[in-house]
């Protein structure tokens, strides 16, 4: 049987799913959430479209870069998103995770949007892909991080759908 190396974290929404999933999809809705606590995003390409390519980067208080790149598999409204994730440089070329040493490079992530008498509860997973054993042993010690990094990614979006 195989090991499942996933992460997955879930949040209620005060909203009607179709918002929900319009502020994954929408460029413009992105920029004013998706990024943790204290980081701004910038986007270099957007095309949020099965078989489309993002590539953006988030940037700390202080001026650390974290670039990445999204390849859009999935995109059905209002229920699911998924694409893989990779980290980059600026000019797009892939490479390690700019902070973290043996972090996998590629992470499969499914979103799933699922509406409850006007609220929208999500499940977010992430899968390491084409991973070494040390890649999901560090992914697997960084689950704390990660529920801390989307927590309050996940803060972000509440507030902007509940002022938008």
């Amino acid at each position: 049987m195989a090991q499942d190396h996933s992460f997955t974290i879930s949040h209620e929404f005060d909203a009607p799913v179709e918002k929900v999933f319009a502020a994954w999809t929408d460029t413009d809705q992105l920029k004013q959430w998706f990024a943790p606590q204290g980081y701004t995003l910038l986007f270099a390409k957007s095309d949020i479209k099965p078989g489309g390519e993002t590539h953006y980067c988030m940037t700390s208080k202080i001026g650390i870069e974290i670039w990445r790149k999204l390849f859009y598999k999935d995109i059905i409204a209002p229920a699911k998103l998924s694409y893989t994730g990779v980290y980059s440089n600026e000019k797009g070329g892939i490479e390690p995770h700019p902070m973290i040493k043996n972090f996998p490079i590629e992470i499969f992530t499914t979103v799933m949007l699922d509406e409850k008498k006007g609220k929208t509860v999500l499940d977010l997973t992430w899968e390491p892909l084409n991973a070494s054993i040390e890649q999901i042993t560090r992914f697997s010690d960084e689950t704390f991080e990660l529920s801390q990094e989307w927590g309050g990614t996940f803060e972000r979006l509440t507030k902007y759908l509940a002022s938008n």
